[in-house]
């Protein structure tokens, strides 16, 4: 596109100008978090419901090109299970801002299948990953994600920063009770392996009904920590 190209803001009801667009790639997702999901029972969008990638490309070209969106941000359910995700990120890293720039493109995964295509996510263009991890403990992270996928999880991160994506960040949900005595432990795993670790104050999705106030650790206390985190990396 032309550099004088006239952007148009895109502005929400509270005056906030909107640069960052979120993408749902996918509704499934193979894990189920307490915090997220009933264990079993859920039904999913029909396929024909879910835009293609032709589809969410034409619509990110509008908010990359017209509204000057320079962030868009690529989750889920989980996007990883989604087949030929690297050519959607192929599509999404063509768009140009009317400045000529590429926007940012980010993915948020739990990181389970990331050791087998983190090399073709990056190849394709993808620029950031988050990953989703709320415990270092096998058992535990079974129990919150009712998922034995911890060392994949790891495995992920580590093959992930082989292919050049660093800093990699990694998000953990806190919960009161669950794996609150675990924070400095993964501040550690984020200072030991340069891992950004931001934590994330458990937030009431109440999808089983069992969020409870008494639960919650505030962001006021969650946010220093996260900062030492990205300190000491």
């Amino acid at each position: 596109m032309s550099s004088t190209t006239t952007v148009k803001d895109l502005v929400d009801p509270y005056g906030r100008t909107i640069r960052d667009l979120r993408i749902s790639v996918t509704d499934r997702c193979n894990f189920r978090c307490t915090y997220c999901m009933p264990a079993e029972g859920m039904t999913w969008l029909d396929r024909s419901e879910v835009l293609t990638y032709e589809e969410i490309e034409r619509v990110a070209r509008i908010c990359v090109e017209t509204f000057g969106v320079d962030s868009l941000r690529l989750t889920g359910g989980e996007p990883t299970v989604r087949a030929h995700l690297p050519q959607l990120i192929s599509k999404l890293a063509a768009l140009r801002l009317p400045d000529g720039t590429k926007p940012d493109i980010a993915l948020t995964t739990n990181g389970a299948t990331l050791r087998n295509i983190a090399v073709e996510l990056r190849n394709a263009g993808l620029d950031r990953i988050n990953v989703s991890m709320d415990s270092l403990k096998p058992e535990r992270f079974f129990a919150m994600t009712r998922r034995d996928e911890l060392h994949n999880v790891l495995a992920g991160i580590a093959e992930a920063q082989v292919a050049g994506f660093t800093p990699m960040k990694v998000n953990a949900v806190v919960e009161r009770g669950a794996n609150d005595d675990e924070i400095l432990d993964l501040v550690r795993y984020g200072r030991d392996n340069n891992v950004e670790v931001r934590f994330i104050e458990f937030m009431p999705l109440d999808a089983t009904n069992e969020w409870e106030r008494n639960k919650v650790v505030a962001k006021t206390k969650l946010w220093p920590l996260s900062l030492l985190s990205s300190h000491w990396n």
